[in-house]
């Protein structure tokens, strides 16, 4: 899929995917080249050390989940960490422009077959059921880690992070079979109705998670397209965002 095709495509997608799901990273990351639509700020880039904060949770989210502990839970961390810094490294300098696209799709589809490898080598029986729980590495990654920072934010309990963490990053690997599908076949028609939902799912979870307070701020975040900018997140800092360390 190229040149025009994919263009018409990928504008197409991005309009539905923003709409119903809020807090999507995707069209400031390939937006045109130059200052971003009147009325939309780009997110600010992520501090590397508050990436490696995330990703550390995300990494021992998904080790909880399938059951790893000990200290092979930090081999799990290790490897996520290293395929994240990888495929951040390299897309760090490509222009942001949806003929960017199909190149970063590469560069994290690279990145995601060294996690595999890397977590293959540790944990035969384990590693595909990781990667499963971790999701796909990419351009819907930055959302992830955009929207598990709020949430370390709240300074949560380690039950209720984990569990809170446990819910977006089921949301995000649902929303990337989605995406994956509208691109395989070229049409965002087919995802229209199946993303609200997702969402509705999503924050019906995190009310029995967060207070009531927390989860006003969270709405407040993530019920504005493209997740509100680069304004200040629910723990008063600014908020991770699509440059940087997490694109």
């Amino acid at each position: 899929m190229t040149g025009l095709r994919t263009r018409t495509w990928l504008t197409g997608l991005l309009a539905v995917l923003c709409v119903a799901t809020v807090g999507i990273v995707m069209p400031a990351a390939f937006a045109e080249e130059g200052a971003p639509p009147e009325g939309r700020v780009r997110p600010a880039p992520i501090d590397p050390e508050k990436a490696k904060e995330i990703w550390t949770v995300e990494a021992k989210c998904a080790a909880g989940a399938a059951e790893i502990k000990g200290e092979d839970v930090e081999k799990v961390v290790k490897a996520y960490i290293a395929a994240q810094q990888a495929y951040a490294e390299k897309v760090k300098d490509l222009p942001r422009t949806r003929e960017s696209f199909e190149q970063r799709q590469e560069i994290a589809t690279k990145a995601n077959a060294d996690l595999k490898e890397a977590l293959t080598k540790a944990f035969p029986d384990k590693a595909e059921k990781v990667i499963g729980l971790l999701g796909p590495l990419g351009a819907m990654g930055s959302r992830l880690d955009r929207m598990v920072g709020d949430l370390i934010a709240f300074k949560l309990p380690p039950e209720k992070l984990a569990k809170a963490v446990g819910a977006v990053m089921e949301n995000s690997r649902e929303q990337s079979k989605l995406f994956a599908q509208a691109r395989e076949s070229g049409s965002f028609e087919s995802v229209r109705d199946k993303v609200q939902p997702l969402t509705d799912a999503l924050n019906k979870t995190l009310s029995e998670i967060l207070s009531e307070e927390q989860m006003t701020q969270w709405k407040e975040r993530y019920a504005r397209p493209f997740g509100g900018g680069a304004g200040r997140g629910p723990g008063g800092g600014r908020t991770p965002g699509a440059g940087g360390a997490a694109q």
